[in-house]
């Protein structure tokens, strides 16, 4: 496999898909990438794919915490020490 020649689809620069990425990319069955590392790397800084967080009170020690996921009114939310307590008390119960 030769490397590719690829213009970025955000700077329009082009850039080297090497042999070794185009292995790497089809062992993990990813698509080719579209941006050239340098705004890859600017595009995982930012976050844009990052999950939304949420602020919660935890309902066992009452830490402020952020957790990724919308907390259902009636249920109980865990900041992440109290849940990986709880996890590893069901672990050896």
């Amino acid at each position: 496999m030769p490397d590719i020649e690829t213009t970025c689809v955000q700077c329009k620069e082009m850039f080297l898909f090497t042999e070794k990425e185009q292995e790497m990319f089809y062992q993990r069955n990813m698509p080719p990438p579209q941006r050239c590392p340098k705004c890859r790397s600017k595009k995982a800084a930012i976050g844009e794919d990052a999950p939304k967080r949420f602020e919660i009170v935890c309902d066992n020690c009452g830490k402020h915490d952020q957790v990724p996921f919308q907390p259902k009114v009636g249920r109980t939310v865990l900041c992440r020490e109290c849940h990986e307590a709880s996890r590893s008390r069901a672990r050896y119960a």
